[in-house]
């Protein structure tokens, strides 16, 4: 599954993305829910936590850019 950002805060946090497999637009609350789940479908994704306590979602470092979130 890949994952496509269709809307940003003004700080740039990705808020909102689009499955590109099922045309299924998620929120940035829904990803990261799946991803501590461990959903299969989000393996490829992976939750970061800044310094300042903000999380967001990243594809996990592979070297391949055909999986990154666009």
């Amino acid at each position: 599954m890949r994952l496509k950002k269709t809307k940003e805060s003004s700080t740039g946090l990705n808020t909102e993305f689009k499955n590109l497999d099922s045309g299924r637009t998620v929120s940035l609350e829904h990803v990261k829910k799946q991803i501590q789940n461990g959903n299969a479908n989000y393996k490829d994704y992976s939750i970061v936590k800044k310094t300042n306590g903000t999380e967001y979602v990243r594809s996990k470092p592979d070297g391949k850019k055909n999986n990154n979130i666009e």
